[in-house]
């Protein structure tokens, strides 16, 4: 399964880097956003091997491991041990746990309930293999929307009569939002894998935090078209600046908070992506079906199979969730790769909402 993921995504990354490369080398200056996210996906991938080779620091790291990796349980009564990864894989005590064998999790008697049921493997520095490499997903999902670019507009260029009416759509030109959006699918990846491969409190932050940098752009970016860009006001450079400066204040607020509270990220997922996004999404449908003076909606059917494919998304996100389901049911979900079923269907909706965002047009 793990070769299967990294075979198969990274391949799927390639294709659309290597193809980039060559193009902005031949003259074609539209692969450059795909050519800049070519190079923001290495960087980021670097710290996953670098990660990776150096065993994330090993037993020297001061780094905390994240907490609730694992819970002790018998039969589905947590035991109130909750034993510290990387204490366990270096010899060293878990405080309530009491003595745990070698390569073992819990004490005697006790079973382990892994973070999203997905069992850690001991010693190793890919902690959760499945999880961490269907994140490549990510990578290739925002590489192949950048990629689509070189079949757009460029603010500033000349235009033909047939454009004029989608002249102002910011997802269907090469600029900040439309290259910000693909960045940020970019992001989602990397961070998750530091953090499923790590295990470290640092690694649990940069996952949290580049889930909820997708659902706040998306949610700031509706919002504004909610209330302004639909009815034909403030488009143009007034939705990139606001949208972009909207969207950098609430992600350093909510970085901030959430470093030093962490239990506060998943609430963060909640109010990006239900309050912020969700509900005005929701919205956004009835109001460009039903009201008069709407100047400019998106294709409906691309909202509709993207809410679909979120729906499953999230079911599959709760199944596997050690948080929700029962620890006993989570144990026997251990041998299918859920979350990382959840990292792929997540990765083509990003796809499926800049396709929706992109479709908006002149009614």
């Amino acid at each position: 399964m793990t070769i299967a993921l990294i075979v198969i995504f990274g391949i799927a990354a390639l294709i659309p880097a290597v193809w980039s490369i060559i193009g902005l080398i031949t003259g074609r200056w539209k692969f450059w956003p795909a050519v800049v996210g070519t190079g923001w996906a290495i960087a980021l991938l670097l710290v996953t091997f670098i990660g990776i080779a150096t065993d994330w620091g090993g037993c020297d790291s001061t780094s905390e491991s994240n907490e609730g990796s694992v819970t002790c349980v018998t039969r589905d009564a947590p035991t109130g041990c909750k034993p510290d990864v990387w204490a366990v894989q270096c010899g060293r005590p878990s405080e309530g746990c009491g003595p745990i064998a070698a390569r073992a999790f819990c004490p005697r008697g006790q079973r382990p309930v892994f973070v999203f049921c997905e069992p850690i493997q001991a010693g190793s520095a890919v902690k959760q293999p499945w999880a961490t490499w269907s994140d490549l997903s990510f990578i290739a999902a925002g590489l192949w929307i950048l990629w689509f670019f070189q079949y757009f507009w460029r603010s500033g260029s000349s235009t033909t009569p047939n454009m004029l009416v989608n002249l102002n759509n910011p997802m269907i030109t090469i600029g900040w939002l439309s290259v910000a959006y693909g960045l940020i699918v970019i992001f989602m990846g990397p961070p998750s894998q530091w953090f499923h491969a790590s295990m470290k409190e640092w690694g649990g932050w940069f996952d949290s935090m580049s889930v909820v940098a997708w659902l706040t752009f998306n949610g700031v970016y509706v919002l504004y078209t909610l209330f302004f860009a639909m009815w034909g006001n403030g488009r143009g450079a007034a939705r990139t600046i606001t949208v972009l400066c909207f969207w950098a204040g609430i992600m350093i607020l909510f970085g901030i908070i959430g470093w030093y509270v962490p239990k506060a990220r998943l609430v963060f997922y909640f109010i990006s992506g239900g309050f912020l996004w969700g509900i005005p999404e929701v919205i956004y449908v009835f109001v460009a079906a039903f009201a008069k003076g709407v100047v400019y909606r998106r294709t409906w059917w691309l909202f509709i199979t993207n809410l679909i494919l979120l729906g499953l998304t999230m079911t599959i996100w709760v199944l596997f969730n050690d948080a929700i389901v029962s620890p006993t049911t989570c144990q026997d979900r251990e041998w299918f790769p859920g979350h990382a079923l959840f990292h792929i269907l997540a990765s083509f909706s990003t796809v499926l909402t800049f396709a929706s965002f992109a479709s908006e047009q002149k009614v």
